[in-house]
């Protein structure tokens, strides 16, 4: 091979990601963390659902209100279910753009759909940066790069719901739910005013700190101490901020199309309610259900069960329940739950489960072994 060949060759090298991951790159979450969640994520529903019951004080009333769900309906929740994967898969091919990635649009739907998964088995969605990263990193991705992407993520996340709340507060959406009480005698309007203030505050600190984060750094030292966690909490700080950096220079673009993204990302979540409320035969009207989602979102979003399991079975019906008669409440929250996180855990996690355990192919004498993937990637996620 000649020289000029060489230097094209090497040229190529550094703008194109290469298609399998590197020997000495590993990643690992230990797997028990991943069953553990899985664990807590199912029993905290089942408390959830098991105090709707003894709420409603209707069991047979409750469990036979599921064959009133029309399955058409059911389709049409399946597509606003997808917005989060295609959605997510989106936001993540847009995000790799400005690092010179090249991966496939499937490709990021699958690890979009494994992070929704992971994400919804830890608390706060702890696991969905790490599940990314290292979708990303067994796809040839350096650890720079994906984290890089990963923070961004995050950013963007938080950048759109803010938006949203704010958004949806300036047009006067407590207005449009102004007259629904909830149990307690909480008014609705009030408490998307108070969950929306509250989550855009909280975004608000986290994006100002990682603009900038020396007086978080500075803060967080005097009132706390050098502690572990609060060295975990800086570092985290300091690589969001590098993370903002990169995309200052040359990802603006594609930072602000991956926001506007998050359109089809979180809107399938809350369009899903509304459907769900249509599939029981219940025409309520749209905006109001749909804000009402919108709230709900915003109050599991940093919940410390997984998933907002237990909370969200919880705190939907209260929600729901002046639109449909207690007996519905169950079956309505079950399905809606189904379409809406149970769905991406079961089909999400067998993606993640395949990565973890990926299957042996048989080699060129005949011998298994592995498909392609360093042996100590398969050791944990």
């Amino acid at each position: 091979m000649s020289h000029r060949d060489r230097d094209q060759n090497a040229a190529r090298g550094r703008t194109r990601t290469p298609t399998r991951p590197r020997e000495d790159v590993t990643l690992k979450v230990p797997p028990g963390a991943i069953r553990w969640g899985l664990k807590v994520f199912i029993a905290a529903s089942l408390i959830g659902l098991g105090a709707v019951f003894y709420i409603t004080q209707d069991v047979g009333g409750s469990l036979s209100a599921f064959r009133l769900f029309d399955l058409r309906w059911g389709l049409v929740c399946l597509v606003f279910a997808s917005f989060d994967w295609f959605g997510g898969g989106f936001r993540v091919w847009l995000l790799l753009r400005p690092l010179d990635i090249r991966l496939s649009y499937w490709r990021c739907v699958e690890i979009s759909g494994a992070t929704a998964a992971i994400a919804y088995l830890t608390p706060a969605g702890a696991g969905g940066g790490p599940a990314q990263l290292f979708g990303l990193v067994r796809q040839g991705v350096s650890i720079g790069r994906a984290a890089a992407a990963n923070f961004a993520s995050v950013l963007v996340n938080l950048i759109f719901l803010s938006l949203a709340g704010l958004g949806a507060w300036w047009l006067g959406a407590a207005s449009e739910i102004e007259g629904v009480q909830l149990p307690l005698n909480i008014s609705a309007a009030r408490l998307f005013e108070w969950s929306a203030a509250g989550f855009g505050i909280i975004a608000a600190l986290i994006i100002l700190f990682a603009v900038n984060p020396r007086p978080a750094r500075k803060l967080a030292l005097r009132v706390f101490g050098r502690g572990p966690r609060v060295r975990t909490l800086l570092r985290w700080l300091h690589e969001l901020h590098g993370s903002l950096i990169i995309y200052a220079r040359k990802g603006k673009i594609a930072l602000l199309l991956a926001v506007m993204a998050g359109v089809l990302h979180f809107g399938g979540r809350f369009l899903i309610g509304w459907a769900v409320l249509r599939g029981f035969g219940i025409d309520a009207g749209f905006w109001n259900i749909v804000l009402l989602h919108v709230m709900i979102q915003f109050l599991i979003y940093f919940m410390p069960t997984p998933g907002g399991s237990g909370v969200a079975e919880i705190i939907t019906p209260a929600v729901m329940s002046p639109f449909m008669p207690a007996a519905l409440l169950v079956a309505y929250t079950v399905v809606w739950r189904f379409f809406l996180t149970y769905l991406t855990v079961a089909v999400g996690g067998s993606i993640v489960f395949r990565w973890i355990h990926p299957k042996p192919a048989k080699t060129s004498s005949g011998r298994r072994g592995q498909s392609g993937r360093p042996t100590r990637e398969a050791t944990g996620l």
